[in-house]
């Protein structure tokens, strides 16, 4: 394996999506906007009640920023699992083209390749329906320390804790990494995933990770607060930085007893939402591999983002370096 700068740990995923509206979604007894866990069976009862086109994309969060990251230049890796199945060898390949290396996990899988069944409202909103499929076998024992040695990032996704054969011991790997002298950065993942397990991520992420990725609400059930000045409060007093994403309303960069705001840029238009934080937490990454300020880090991931909501799909569809030189030209070098 070539060295990385950003190594990711996260579930593969295969997107499955397709345009509905909200009386479909009642109908299947669903939420807008919500995000859950699903067998492959109930997918397949959804696709089947839902005739129209279905588009077939390579995903998952953490695949979706290191194909940010490698778009703007950054050499990335992401260590998972795959079925031996079409979807697993889509997802190989289209990470591959896109600059990604994959590194599987040395282990059978009885599963298939994850996949995420993603039903998008005409205001761009996403309901998800995923099912982890292979990535639910990864083991924290397995993961490769000897390839984190001297990777200066781990990108760590919390869907992870969902996984039984890593749990809590995923707080194991990012303190072992940390003591290889890598940075850790730690996505929350899920409001829903971050109410499961509130009490081992207040007692573990402080000693655990040194950048944490929120949105709002992931945000607020984390630090058992609503108004936005507590919640910064909260996580500002913690021994790590990190960014909360608040959708329409911007984003706040936070450190020890420091906090950046930041406005959406004026240029951005929602198609669909797919993918914001994704291409969020890629600016962001990027920005803290380049050692840019808090307030660049922080305009970085939202011109990224801007990308992504204006059109389907949760990956970017034009040159990044063309994208931010017509509407963050200082940034576009990083």
């Amino acid at each position: 394996m070539k060295p990385v700068t950003v190594l990711g740990f996260g579930s593969a995923i295969v997107d499955v999506s397709t345009v509905v509206v909200e009386t479909q979604l009642r109908q299947l007894g669903l939420m807008k906007g919500s995000m859950r866990l699903a067998a492959r069976e109930e997918q397949q009862t959804i696709i089947a009640s839902l005739p129209g086109e279905w588009e077939r994309h390579g995903g998952g969060s953490v695949a979706n920023s290191l194909v940010g990251l490698s778009l703007l230049g950054v050499e990335s890796a992401l260590y998972t699992a795959v079925g031996e199945d079409e979807e697993g060898s889509l997802f190989v390949q289209d990470l591959s083209e896109l600059g990604v290396e994959v590194v599987l996990s040395q282990q059978q899988y009885s599963a298939g390749t994850g996949r995420c069944v993603v039903l998008v409202t005409e205001d761009g909103q996403r309901t998800m329906l995923t099912y982890l499929g292979a990535s639910q076998e990864l083991t924290a024992e397995l993961f490769p320390f000897k390839m984190a040695t001297g990777t200066p990032f781990l990108f760590i996704e919390g869907y992870l804790l969902d996984v039984p054969g890593i749990g809590d011991h995923l707080f194991d790997v990012a303190r072992t990494a940390r003591r290889y002298g890598t940075k850790v950065i730690f996505s929350l993942s899920d409001a829903a995933l971050v109410e499961r397990h509130r009490r081992s991520l207040q007692r573990s992420l402080p000693s655990s990770i040194d950048y944490l990725l929120a949105n709002g609400e992931e945000a607020s059930a984390f630090s058992q607060r609503s108004d936005l000045d507590q919640i910064v409060e909260v996580l500002s007093s913690m021994r790590f930085s990190g960014s909360v994403t608040l959708g329409d309303r911007g984003a706040v960069y936070f450190g020890p007893d420091y906090y950046e705001y930041l406005e959406v840029p004026a240029y951005a238009s929602v198609v669909d939402t797919t993918g914001a934080g994704d291409m969020f937490a890629a600016g962001f990454i990027a920005g803290l591999v380049h050692e840019l300020p808090p307030l660049d880090v922080l305009r970085l991931g939202q011109s990224l983002a801007a990308e992504v909501i204006a059109h389907p799909g949760a990956r970017p569809q034009v040159d990044l370096g063309v994208w931010l030189s017509e509407h963050e030209p200082d940034l576009a070098n990083t």
